[in-house]
This record gives C-alpha cells, structure tokens and sequence, in this order.
C-alpha cells in the first residue's frame, strides 16, 4: 500500500510540475519571437523588469512590457544606472505575431532612485461599453536613509486604429517620502490613491475618480521615548477625458 501511495505521489508531482516547466518554455518562446519582430535580442532588454500577462478578457492575447536599454553605465561600487526605452505590445498567444504596439524613447531611467518593478494591471478599467483599457504600474525605490522615498505611476493603454494609446500618462498611485534622523525625529508624508469610473462621460469615456488619501506623521522624541503624531486628509479628484488623454 505504501509503495502505491508513493508511485502515485510521484505522478502527483511529475503531473503539477511539467505543465509549470511547459508555461516557462511557452512564454520564453513567445517572447523570442516577439523580440525577433523587433529586431532585438535578449541582451538588449532588462529580463528582471520585463513584465508579461495573458488579458483575462481577451484570453488569447498577451500584454508584454519590453523595457530596452538605451543606456547602462556602472559605478566603481558595481552599482547600476540605466535609461529605458519602453516597447508595449498585444501579442497573439499561437502565432506569437505582434497585433499592437506601443513604443517610447526614454521611458524610464533608473539611477539614484531605482526603478524597482513594472506590473501589468489588468483591473476594471471599462472606459465605455466597447472599450476596455489594460494598465501598467512603475514603480521606484529611493537609497537614501535619511530620506526615504517610495512612488507608483500608473498608465492606461487602449486599442485605437490598429495601435495601442496611451490615454492616461503616469498618474502617481502612491507616494511616500520625508527626512529623519535615523534614531526618531522627523517628518513623513505618504498618498495612496483608488481609481473608479465615474457614471458621466466626456468625449465618449467615463471620467475617472480618483480618491486620495494622505497621512502626515510627525516624530518627536521625548526623553527616552519617540511620541508619534498622525493626521490625514482625504480629497477626490476627477480625471476627464479630453480626446487624447485623461487630464
């Protein structure tokens, strides 16, 4: 009985894990031939920061995010700094032929405040009742101790004439920042933001309603303690769609 629980649980696991190695290979193939479409090769791209997601609305096309160096150099400690160009693409997922593109030079730079990660955000973002935008997250890390700094800008993309478009152009999400002394004293700030789509319309797309909240805090150290003071406001802001953008 134990030898046939065994062999099955070997099968179990030969089972779970090939379909797993199988993706991999799906998706490195699908990204070679997208990069062969581009003329680009693999050393020409930053692999830690390329992003790629299957649309859950369109289950046989995949959004790629390409980041390409445009400029690396490193510093005498082997640290890096880099400038990106940004190539956005909806792939077919058989064929791997590219359908869409969207492509920008000097899209993102990393140096002192490091471009951390870039995540493809496939949410609710119903503009109307035929179009539906995709977007991506960048976020940055800044290195500094005694100003730390954290931020997340958010793009929106469409399909519009056989291309994609960008209709929302980094809108910070996120954003935290101040100065300490490393011990207790100091001041901080941090804002996160929600976006929802609005009930009205501008130029035939929803507005968007962006709800934001802020906290400042405050510490002081007193005596052998570090007394910390809160406070946060809230606001809202709406986004209109003028023919061209989200402003």
């Amino acid at each position: 009985m134990r030898k046939i629980l065994f062999i099955l649980g070997l099968l179990f696991l030969v089972n779970n894990a090939f379909p797993a190695q199988n993706r991999k290979l799906e998706n490195k193939v699908l990204m070679m031939k997208v990069l062969n479409q581009l003329g680009l090769k693999e050393k020409d791209i930053n692999e830690e920061l390329y992003a790629e997601k299957v649309l859950p609305y369109s289950k046989s096309q995949t959004v790629m995010v390409i980041p390409k160096y445009r400029k690396i150099e490193k510093d005498e400690y082997g640290n890096s700094s880099f400038d990106l160009d940004a190539y956005v693409i909806l792939a077919d997922n058989s064929t791997g032929k590219i359908l869409y593109k969207y492509y920008e030079e000097n899209a993102w730079t990393s140096d002192a405040v490091v471009l951390s990660s870039i995540i493809i955000d496939t949410g609710l973002y119903n503009l109307n009742n035929e179009t539906r935008a995709f977007g991506i997250r960048v976020s940055y890390t800044g290195s500094s101790r005694p100003n730390p700094f954290s931020q997340t800008d958010l793009s929106l993309f469409i399909v519009e004439k056989k291309s994609l478009k960008r209709v929302l152009k980094n809108y910070t999400l996120s954003d935290a920042h101040g100065e300490w002394d490393m011990n207790c004293a100091g001041e901080f700030e941090s804002m996160e933001a929600v976006i929802d789509m609005d009930a009205n319309k501008t130029n035939g797309f929803k507005n968007l309603s962006i709800k934001e909240t802020t906290v400042y805090t405050k510490n002081i150290p007193v005596k052998e303690d570090c007394i910390e003071k809160k406070s946060t406001k809230r606001t809202t802001k709406k986004l209109k769609y003028n023919g061209i953008a989200y402003k």
